[in-house]
């Protein structure tokens, strides 16, 4: 007598593709990157503001900082491109975790508007729209339900 596990009863899903809804992920990747340019840009601009107000004031003093900076400018944005990489990595991810439950709910409601009205969305854990699936599920065990109410015999 073997009793159903909670990995046996829902079903496994493996994450095989990283693009499951490419335009809507590109989308979202693309707003995370440009907040994030934008928010180096506007660093960028404020430091260099920075420095030549203080060389404007200051240009005995603040030469031989200013001089440094190309070598440790090259360095800097060598980090800020690794920087972007990981948003890359890291908004790929992310927006997998937003793409699959909607490409998930997408095959779902194709397969109830063919007449199979005992499908339910089954996300992974960690995926966003948990709330959703779990109303979007009532819902259809009320339609159902209804269903075999009206249902003459």
């Amino acid at each position: 007598m073997n009793q159903p596990t909670d990995t046996q009863s829902q079903p496994q899903f493996n994450r095989r593709r990283i693009f499951i809804k490419k335009n809507l992920q590109i989308r979202y990747m693309m707003l995370m990157i440009m907040s994030v340019l934008c928010g180096l840009a506007i660093m960028t601009f404020e430091l260099t503001a920075t420095l030549n107000d203080l060389f404007d004031k200051y240009p005995v003093l603040v030469q031989p900082i200013y001089d440094q900076f190309l070598p440790v400018a090259a360095s800097f944005f060598y980090k800020i491109a690794i920087y972007l990489l990981f948003v890359v990595i890291i908004s790929a991810i992310l927006s997998h975790k937003m793409a699959g439950p909607v490409y998930r709910f997408e095959q779902t409601c194709k397969a109830i508007a063919k007449g199979d009205f005992s499908q339910r969305v089954h996300l992974r854990q960690g995926d966003q729209f948990m709330e959703l699936q779990d109303e979007f599920n009532k819902m259809m065990d009320r339609v159902e339900a209804e269903i075999k109410k009206n249902k003459p015999s």
